[in-house]
């Protein structure tokens, strides 16, 4: 295979039942676990170029645009790249294709820290000469002010919330928010969205754990935007924030 091959890699998928919400379409979630996975699985083949110049790393941030919706059996084509380099982090950039149409499904892009025995490592300088000039989702810059309209609830963590890492993986920070979207709109608050989303931001903060008890804040933003903050409590440490983005009716 090629260079340039082996900096873009590229799995076929196929969507499963357990992955559809109640709209019948693959929840932003799930999405988010997809690319996990598939970073899992480049990871593994050996010629992906970067297989063997990373130690190891933990998410930072996440930022996905959301296109046509999948459903049951869909065929996907998922691509993987390098789309930026950083001292000591770097981006992932994925994209969603759905094969019987072509459409775009969805684009994502995952910040990662480069981590070494004794915290944040620098990377390689041959790492920047993967990165490829594909389109990915513009990093959202967070929203200072006023929290117009604002909604909290709370929650403890469940066990089921983390994983391997011991602590609640990085696509429930994902669920959290589409969930507090969802209850904030039952509840009739102007926080609340309803239907599909066209974007989703996440950051990741601090880590959570079972048994903690957290609250979520959401608020107004915009007219399809609202933000959303996680903190542990009783002391309010932000572990989480992030931000959507409704689809147009």
């Amino acid at each position: 295979m090629n260079d340039a091959l082996q900096k873009l890699a590229k799995v076929r998928y196929t969507v499963r039942g357990i992955e559809l919400d109640a709209s019948g379409s693959v929840s932003p979630g799930w999405l988010s676990r997809i690319f996990e996975q598939t970073r899992w699985q480049v990871f593994a083949m050996d010629d992906f170029a970067l297989r063997y110049r990373l130690e190891g790393g933990v998410a930072r941030a996440g930022t996905f645009e959301y296109g046509a919706p999948l459903t049951y059996r869909d065929e996907l084509e998922i691509a993987t790249w390098v789309a930026r380099v950083g001292r000591t982090s770097f981006d992932f950039g994925h994209r969603i294709v759905r094969l019987q149409d072509g459409a775009i499904a969805a684009r994502a892009r995952m910040t990662v820290v480069n981590l070494g025995p004794d915290g944040p490592a620098p990377l390689e300088p041959i790492v920047s000469t993967y990165v490829i000039d594909e389109t990915t989702p513009p990093v959202r810059p967070w929203p200072e002010g006023e929290r117009a309209q604002s909604w909290r609830r709370q929650w403890v963590v469940r066990p089921s919330d983390q994983d391997s890492f011991r602590h609640v993986n990085q696509a429930r920070y994902v669920d959290y928010i589409d969930d507090t979207r969802w209850f904030a709109a039952r509840a009739q608050q102007a926080a609340g969205v309803d239907g599909p989303l066209e974007g989703l931001s996440v950051e990741y903060l601090r880590e959570a754990h079972a048994g903690e008890q957290v609250q979520m804040e959401t608020w107004v933003t915009g007219d399809r935007t609202r933000a959303y903050e996680l903190t542990r409590q009783p002391n309010g440490e932000v572990l989480s924030r992030g931000q959507v983005l409704q689809a147009e009716r």
